[in-house]
């Protein structure tokens, strides 16, 4: 859904802007940059890939309460406050393994990185190190493969949206016609279809 936003460069305080998407013109309200600013996780993707399985243990119900709002809401502005909150969760994440299994998690993810193509197979040893570290000190258990991609029921506090599935409204029922149809003057415009 392409959208093009024109700012209104003189309104530095709120931020008031014409949005036009596919429904056409309109005022719509878009965020400041308060709103928007948050502390950053800078890390790269080897980094990721090696916490994955934990972190999407740790931060599974902020991570699909804010999949669950972009789902429902198909606005992004709308869920500024579940990515906050899914930055949050990461960034204390990284914080805790920092504190606690620094050496170990940067052997596992360094040996991801000098992989060919982030592959976690090769690196099995230095997994088994950060896993056993985590566990020790965290009491985080490493999830078995597929327990983050169940099928899950997510309860929220937040209230449903009016259109869920964004469906037009019904369309009214063709009136009916009164009179006798006669049949068209000049026949069928269909010739191309006899041969």
């Amino acid at each position: 859904m392409p959208y093009l936003i024109l700012l209104n460069t003189h309104t530095h305080t709120r931020g008031r802007g014409l949005l036009l998407n596919q429904d056409g013109p309109g005022l719509a309200d878009i965020p400041t940059n308060d709103e928007l600013s948050v502390q950053e996780l800078n890390v790269s993707s080897a980094v990721l890939k090696a916490a994955a399985h934990h972190f999407g243990s740790q931060c599974d119900k902020s991570n699909k309460e804010f999949m669950l709002c972009r789902w429902e809401e198909k606005d992004p502005r709308k869920c500024l406050k579940e990515g906050k909150q899914v930055n949050g969760c990461a960034l204390e994440f990284f914080r805790k393994i920092k504190t606690h299994c620094a050496e170990p998690f940067t052997e596992y993810w360094t040996c991801i990185d000098y992989t060919n193509l982030l592959d976690l197979r090769r690196c099995r040893k230095q997994q088994q190190v950060f896993d056993n570290c985590v566990l020790d000190k965290l009491g985080w258990v490493r999830p078995e493969l597929g327990d983050l991609s169940k099928v899950t029921k997510v309860k929220t506090d937040r209230p449903l949206p009016e259109n869920v599935f964004h469906s037009r409204p019904k369309p009214e029922p063709n009136p009916t016609i009164e009179g006798d149809l006669k049949p068209s003057k000049h026949g069928s415009r269909l010739f191309f279809w006899t041969s």
